[in-house]
């Protein structure tokens, strides 16, 4: 594992380079581990006690692709974590805003630079949409950033307003979860 320790010396490599490597890697197990350890003993039994269903609402709107692409995972692992809590979550991502060009098909809608984590998000659509978890696009925020409806993921559920939306899901017991 630690096989530069006996490895000849480089030009410019030193003992107090190899020292410091070998703190730096203790440091890295060691916290790893530790953090394992945590998150094991971590648990949300007080807020799910007597709780059999869960329906969340999440609002999605920023339009920066890597932490766009952070909520998505979030929302995936806290699918898991409440499936793994033994429950039934019906979860349901409003997708709003700048957030919304991120959700089309093919290269337009965002910069050249932003297009490889278009591409991850889509395939995160298809993955969550694939757990059952829906995903909807507000027809007005579509039509502020100038996106022909035409042009979203099929995956994506259109809806007039996503307001009205969060409303009614709301009215129906659906937990609101701002993202942004």
């Amino acid at each position: 594992m630690l096989s530069f320790i006996n490895s000849p010396p480089q030009p410019g490599y030193n003992d107090m380079n190899k020292i410091v490597l070998i703190v730096a890697a203790l440091l890295f197990i060691s916290t790893g581990s530790h953090a394992e350890a945590q998150s094991e003993l971590l648990n949300n039994d007080k807020a799910l006690q007597g709780v059999t269903k869960t329906k969340a609402y999440f609002d999605v709107t920023i339009g920066d692709p890597k932490a766009l692409l952070i909520r998505l995972e979030l929302i995936e692992k806290t699918y898991h974590q409440l499936v793994a809590a033994g429950l039934s979550p019906d979860l349901v991502i409003g997708v709003r805003g700048k957030a919304s060009g991120f959700f089309t098909k093919g290269n337009g809608y965002v910069l050249d630079s932003d297009l490889p984590k278009k591409e991850h998000i889509a395939a995160m659509v298809k993955k969550l949409t694939g757990m059952k978890i829906g995903i909807e696009q507000c027809r007005i925020a579509a039509g502020f950033e100038d996106i022909d409806v035409a042009d979203f993921l099929p995956e994506m559920e259109l809806v007039a307003n996503g307001y009205v939306s969060m409303i009614g899901f709301h009215a129906q017991g659906y937990a609101f979860v701002p993202m942004d």
